[in-house]
């Protein structure tokens, strides 16, 4: 034999519901035969979907979690990745092979600085020539249900499918679905995968020449046409993002939904204008509970345009999606700055080109026919995360939420809210079955009063002093009658963000099962 070769599989670590680095990854990619998975299935077992470590029987899905088949599976390394899934295998035409969006994505994300993320896998990965039809069929796994609401029970854990499995995994804080714009993809006029014949060039004799390596063969995968969208194909991807926007909202309001702006058609042509596109379609305006089309929420966070990285070689005209990458930086300002922080300074060496090139007109510009409740005032940089040119490299030009509240735009600010909100989760599970009272509200009011703190201490918040920057208050004189009779407990708390927008006012409700709801002033009402 040739040697031995070693894989080491270390175990799956505990996750912890504090961090604020851990990405979701949604899509199709095909499973390795041959996957040493021991350790997923050990973490399988104890979260009950497995019953055994073995793996010899699934729980729930059956088969399918044999399969690694819409069930979590925890990745903390690339390496990891690759050795549980078959990144490059997607056919684009009989003898064309190129990799999946997923696997692009997850390589992305660690890249970045990712170091943990979860990967559901709902399908292997579509051909390319697959009919619309078949696309539709894939479109219903990544988002159950749809264009219905998603259809998961949270009580009903057989029920969970897809972004689903959110429910269960409490460590999360980002969700990323890559295959979206490749499944609402307008059809491609035509596809040219022929090889051009190489020249054999003229013998002739050179004294003591050095060798010359071949030049490197043709990749056909780039000639395949990036997915595009149509008005048609922009409407769907809409009706997505409102109903993926709209069970975050509901479930897990301490996620962000993180997707990326599909490529149009025209952008050759130079007759795309992505922020005139948004507010034709109403997308900007209203709520997600007052307009069926919005997709205006602070837990959404678009981004644009496309990236060319060190590894899209392998996708159509090598470029992929920006999610991923905007997700790894998110993860890596998080674990070395503070999740409390914007991306702005945040460096990053792997994006290598960015399509199309946005003028300075389009990111700046604003829109005279954009409605009242769609702030009109903001500009393209304040409605989507934009990658661009900077003095030293590629870099994430604006870090914002799609909300129409100026003071829930900055995705730092969500993203503080969110770390306040887990407290309060864990707060509520730690005291469920305390008595209602005075001692129990003055220990909510402190643990709250530790977290807040400690982000002014760090800089999260504004002002001389503690008492400048934040207030927590759970009595009497922020619970009714009713709540107290129905064992309901209301905290309110005040904090002012480190950042150039008004003070944010937040309002907790725990109810007896322990679950916190949160209301925010001028943002969508979340429950748990």
């Amino acid at each position: 034999m040739k040697g031995l070769s070693f894989q080491v599989q270390t175990p799956v670590q505990a996750g912890s519901p504090n961090r604020m680095d851990i990405a979701c990854f949604v899509g199709m990619i095909a499973l390795r035969e041959d996957a040493a998975r021991d350790d997923i299935n050990q973490w399988l077992f104890r979260q009950s979907w497995l019953d055994s470590a073995e793996g010899y029987k699934a729980t729930y899905h059956r088969d399918a979690a044999l399969e690694l088949l819409d069930v979590p599976v925890p990745v903390e390394s690339w390496e990891r990745f690759t050795q549980l899934f078959d990144s490059d295998r997607r056919q684009f035409s009989q003898d064309v092979d190129g990799s999946a969006y997923l696997a692009a994505a997850v390589r992305s994300f660690f890249a970045q600085g990712g170091r943990k993320c979860y990967v559901v896998r709902v399908a292997d990965p579509l051909q390319w020539s697959v009919a619309a039809s078949e696309r539709e069929t894939q479109l219903v796994k990544l988002v159950p249900g749809f264009p219905s609401p998603i259809d998961c029970i949270p009580a009903d854990r057989s029920s969970w499918r897809s972004v689903g499995h959110l429910l269960g995994l409490p460590d999360v804080s980002m969700l990323c679905l890559p295959d979206l714009p490749d499944l609402l993809r307008s059809e491609p006029v035509g596809i040219d995968t022929e090889v051009d014949a190489a020249e054999t060039p003229e013998e002739r004799f050179v004294m003591c020449s050095d060798p010359v390596a071949p030049a490197p063969g043709d990749n056909p995968v780039t000639r395949i046409p990036v997915p595009r969208c149509d008005e048609s194909g922009y409407r769907r991807w809409a009706q997505v993002i409102h109903q993926l926007a709209q069970f975050v909202a509901r479930y897990r309001p301490d996620v962000q939904l993180i997707a990326a702006v599909p490529l149009p058609e025209d952008a050759d042509a130079g007759l795309f204008n992505l922020l005139k596109l948004m507010h034709r379609e109403s997308w900007l305006s209203g709520t997600l509970e007052t307009n069926d089309k919005s997709i205006a929420s602070a837990f959404v966070q678009l981004c644009y345009p496309w990236l060319l990285t060190a590894g899209s070689e392998r996708l159509p005209q090598r470029l992929e999606p920006a999610d991923a990458s905007l997700a790894g930086m998110l993860a890596r300002n998080a674990i070395t700055r503070g999740a409390y922080r914007g991306l702005a300074g945040l460096g990053q060496t792997d994006a290598r080109d960015l399509y199309p090139q946005l003028s300075r007109a389009e990111i700046f510009s604003l829109n005279d026919k954009a409605a009242l409740d769609a702030s009109p005032a903001a500009a393209l940089i304040e409605r989507v995360s934009l990658f661009g040119n900077t003095p030293d490299a590629i870099g994430v030009l604006s870090d914002v939420t799609t909300s129409n509240a100026s003071a829930h735009r900055p995705a730092n600010v969500n993203r503080i809210i969110s770390m306040v909100r887990r407290t309060a989760q864990r707060a509520g599970e730690t005291y469920a079955f305390e008595s209602n009272g005075e001692r129990l509200w003055a220990a909510i009011t402190q643990r709250l009063n530790d977290v807040l703190r400690l982000l002014f201490d760090l800089g999260a918040l504004r002002g001389k002093q503690p008492e400048d920057a934040y207030f927590v208050r759970c009595d009497r004189s922020t619970m009714s009658q009713q709540d107290l009779d129905d064992g309901r407990i209301v905290a309110q708390v005040h904090f002012e963000p480190a950042a150039s927008i008004e003070s944010i006012e937040v309002i907790l409700a725990m109810g007896q099962n322990g679950s916190v709801s949160l209301q925010a002033v001028g943002r969508e009402q979340a429950v748990a």
